[in-house]
């Protein structure tokens, strides 16, 4: 006797909510890895094999659950957004990965440099989201070390050779169209925020091999000295001299947020407190103006 098979009725997968959050430095920041055997007394943050600077995805919660704290309108949710003290949470927050970092250039002041694996994050992450720009999905090919694309307000000619100097190094960049960044990703970069300063972006992105830019990002953070006075002496009190390391104003992180269904997490309200403050501050030293962020959750 023959059976039948019934039609399986097929499983919906349910729509994660995800959302992109954006930090862009206003005044330079420091997350502190503690201390260090090396040359710096209080570094930065950094990922092991790359060096590249990063914003825990603890250290950007707390952050954000205190401004919700203190929103008066909204501290009434902040288990709703955040979840209890005693669990995980509604809501995951990714580490906050650099995208663009700001560099010293000849011409032009200052450049946004990059790289294909910043870019390439960038791309994994977004590609998550129901809308994808086209131009995030096609990242360049990596220039050879000393070699980038970059945009006309930072590129220099000389004696019938093209190029940008960043720091005190000089990079070569392929004539004419060939090697300017490419346009659709700068337009896709630049749509990111509305910070007026990251408006003057256009015509100052560069791109980098991975090298080169994990160089910059490990060798050109601020490094500032800082004391601490004994009151009765007025002099500096022993032991108590050490420099402290900084990501630079205007430097670009982003970082993936996810509502989690089976906590039955939304995003609505964290969307809603962060039109609220769009701007926060991150790290440590805050009593001195470090940390002073612009928030966009894209």
């Amino acid at each position: 006797m023959s059976t039948e098979s019934k039609p399986q009725t097929p499983k919906t997968e349910s729509k994660i909510q995800q959302r992109l959050l954006y930090l862009f430095t206003r005044t330079p920041l420091h997350v502190g890895a503690g201390s260090s055997v090396g040359a710096i007394d209080q570094p930065i943050i950094r990922e092991r094999h790359t060096g590249f600077p990063v914003i825990p995805g603890s250290s950007i919660k707390g952050v954000l659950r205190d401004a919700c704290r203190n929103d008066e309108e909204l501290k009434t949710r902040e288990e709703r957004i955040f979840g209890k003290q005693e669990d995980a949470g509604r809501l995951t927050f990714g580490e906050g990965k650099i995208l663009a970092f700001p560099v010293r250039s000849a011409k032009g002041s200052f450049a946004f440099v990059t790289c294909p694996l910043a870019l390439e994050r960038f791309r994994r992450e977004h590609a998550k989201l129901d809308a994808l720009s086209p131009a995030v999905t096609t990242v360049p090919p990596e220039p050879e070390d000393m070699r980038c694309l970059a945009g006309s307000a930072v590129t220099l000619t000389r004696n019938h050779k093209t190029g940008v100097v960043l720091e005190e190094y000089c990079f070569t960049r392929p004539p004419g169209d060939a090697g300017m960044f490419p346009v659709e990703m700068e337009r896709a970069l630049l749509g990111l925020l509305n910070d007026p300063v990251w408006s003057v972006a256009q015509g100052r992105f560069v791109l980098l091999s991975n090298g080169d830019f994990s160089h910059f990002v490990r060798n050109a953070c601020e490094v500032s000295q800082h004391i601490k006075i004994d009151p009765k002496s007025g002099t500096v009190e022993d032991g108590f001299l050490f420099n402290l390391e900084a990501v630079p104003a205007e430097t670009l992180f982003f970082a993936s947020v996810t509502a989690l269904e089976r906590a039955n997490g939304d995003l609505s309200d964290l969307a809603i407190l962060l039109d609220r403050r769009p701007i926060l501050q991150f790290g440590g030293d805050s009593t001195t103006g470090l940390g002073f962020c612009t928030v966009k959750l894209g």
